[in-house]
């Protein structure tokens, strides 16, 4: 089985669902999607802070706290108080590929990072198509599981 998404369950009554479009203006979700698009592989595990989308379209993507064993992706928006989260996912961090002889570039490393990049990016759309605006905003995280195609 390849890499897929789920939903990341909490508690009773959770996760919260969303209609099929986020509720913000056509530019918004088009900053978001773009910014999503902009996350780089080499940029997904390590502790709480900023991936290298800082400031792409008025948004940005964090690692933001998470449980133990998991790296929590988060898009936020840019300049705007707690909460401006509208997408987020939950990756394990038994998914970070830590290259051996050859370099990242080497096989069967290029491939694993580009589906765990895949995954990951559809795993934010997932959950921004989950969005509602508050008050309290609300979106459905999401969750990367399965395993390396190759």
């Amino acid at each position: 089985m390849s890499l897929t998404t789920r939903n990341w369950v909490t508690q009773a009554g959770y996760p919260q669902t969303g209609p099929a479009l986020p509720t913000l203006p056509p530019a918004a979700q088009a900053g978001v999607s773009n910014a999503i698009g902009e996350l780089q592989a080499n940029q997904l595990f390590g502790l709480p802070g900023p991936t290298n989308v800082t400031g792409t379209y008025g948004w940005r993507i964090d690692r933001q706290n998470a449980p133990a064993g998991f790296v929590n992706l988060s898009v936020q928006r840019n300049g705007v108080g707690a909460p401006s989260t509208v997408a987020s996912v939950f990756l394990p961090t038994t998914f970070n590929i830590a290259p051996g002889p050859g370099g990242p570039a080497a096989q069967p490393f290029a491939s694993r990072i580009s589906e765990l990049l895949r995954a990951v990016r559809r795993g934010l759309e997932e959950s921004f198509a989950t969005y509602v605006a508050g008050p309290p905003a609300q979106i459905t995280r999401k969750e990367i599981t399965g395993n390396f195609s190759s």
